[in-house]
């Protein structure tokens, strides 16, 4: 269910995201160009582990057990995420594909000129 419009959406799972637990085809688009990126929770584990350590004098050493728990939680648990650069559908607890790399500006901009280079083929009358 779409959480924007409360529509049904039907989600398209191929074999080799099934079996395999790798995204190589979008499940919302049917796009097939990924990039992987870091998740955004782990800079809240790095806040942890520095307020465990700005702490730890006072607290006589235990807040640096919970810090690091705060960035074992955080930092370690939650893994790369692979993102659609067409709709940007986030897939995580997947395995990576080695055919996603990084974010690429350049790799953007070719897609962004091909958008606009459909919209003004297109007749709008």
């Amino acid at each position: 269910m779409c959480k924007a419009c409360g529509r049904q959406q039907a989600l398209n799972y191929n074999e080799s995201h099934r079996t395999r637990n790798i995204v190589d085809r979008c499940v919302v688009c049917k796009g097939e160009d990924f990039y992987i990126r870091d998740e955004a929770r782990k800079a809240l584990g790095l806040v942890y582990l520095l307020a465990g350590l700005s702490a730890a004098y006072f607290t006589y050493g235990v807040s640096l057990a919970l810090g690091g728990w705060g960035f074992y939680w955080h930092f370690w648990k939650y893994p790369k995420l692979t993102v659609c650069y067409n709709c940007y559908a986030k897939y995580r607890n997947c395995r990576l594909n080695p055919h996603h790399k990084e974010y690429d500006l350049e790799f953007v901009a070719h897609l962004e000129r091909e958008i606009r280079n459909d919209r003004t083929l297109r007749d709008f009358r």
